[in-house]
């Protein structure tokens, strides 16, 4: 056994787990739960956020891995407050009564306005905000780390401000388990189940940080998974918090007419009409068994909580 490290330079005895239900984030997870208390940890807790847009995949596969590894994930929603300068809370659910139907999606849009590129508020709230009162919950106020599934080519993504905030990269760090897409797809191939997704249908179904040619591969195969940014598009297009009306106003811009979810201001419906004449091939990164770096416009389009491009 490993001589145990001592992580008291940042005092911690407490690790949360944020498990945001892919491959990386379960390789991740199943590791710690094996080799926590090597690096100092006492105590640990695997947290999965529904935003309720996932795939019903990715909600079985949390669920097996849970089982599989008896990880005893705690599974929440984000609660959100909808009275001004009052926080997002959550509240506990399980994988039978899981939101499927994008609810606490709609609660966030119904405080901040809908997200896109300009403002990304959705991992944020659904999924940044509720793990952290969680965390605060779970450990007593106590301090406590948190461990983000990003591996070691994705390293660009680590939070500017991980120590203070006490984030923890153990798919990076050469003192735990750093690893490569490439090595988190030899794991999976080897176990006796998956997730069964291929890469550009992860995170949110419809996901506005996803690369246009992934959203059109995803229109072709299922139109109706834009069904919910549709609705909320023609529910909430001129809806626009009052206090960043007031922000607007006071640095003189004008005030937007209408809003959308995807990049240049484009619509659910406009992404569903491009992809009529869309004719490109997707690899599928899950069967990606040598390294290979392919960069998206955003320069990524992971909704890990608290990366770099997920703020």
């Amino acid at each position: 056994m490993k001589e145990k490290i001592k992580n008291s330079e940042a005092g911690a005895k407490n690790l949360l787990v944020s498990f945001s239900g892919g491959e990386t984030s379960a390789f991740m997870a199943q590791w710690l739960n094996n080799h926590y208390e090597e690096y100092g940890y006492e105590n640990i807790v695997f947290v999965f956020a529904n935003t309720g847009l996932e795939n019903e995949k990715t909600l079985e596969f949390v669920e097996r891995c849970d089982k599989h590894f008896k990880l005893n994930v705690q599974w929440i929603e984000a609660d959100v407050i909808h009275e001004y300068r009052k926080g997002t809370r959550y509240y506990r659910t399980n994988f039978d009564e899981a939101s499927r139907n994008g609810e606490p999606f709609e609660q966030m849009i119904k405080k901040y306005g809908i997200p896109n590129q300009a403002n990304p508020q959705c991992t944020r709230e659904l999924k940044g905000a509720p793990i952290a009162a969680f965390g605060k919950d779970w450990f007593n106020g106590e301090k406590y780390h948190t461990a983000i599934g990003i591996r070691q080519d994705e390293a660009d993504r680590i939070n500017a401000k991980a120590k203070e905030m006490g984030f923890i990269y153990p798919l990076i760090s050469s003192k735990m388990i750093p690893a490569t897409k490439p090595m988190i797809n030899f794991y999976w191939r080897s176990m006796p189940f998956r997730l069964e997704l291929k890469g550009y249908q992860g995170n949110c179904k419809t996901c506005w940080k996803k690369a246009d040619k992934k959203l059109y591969q995803i229109a072709q195969e299922n139109p109706n998974a834009f069904d919910f940014m549709r609705r909320m598009e023609e529910k909430y297009g001129n809806f626009f918090p009052p206090q960043r009306i007031e922000k607007w106003i006071s640095e003189g811009k004008e005030v937007p007419k209408d809003i959308t979810f995807f990049r240049n201001n484009r619509s659910a419906i406009q992404i569903l009409k491009e992809a009529q004449n869309w004719k490109g091939i997707i690899r599928d990164d899950a069967d990606q068994y040598t390294y290979q770096l392919e960069l998206d416009l955003l320069g990524g389009e992971s909704c890990e909580v608290w990366s770099e491009c997920s703020s």
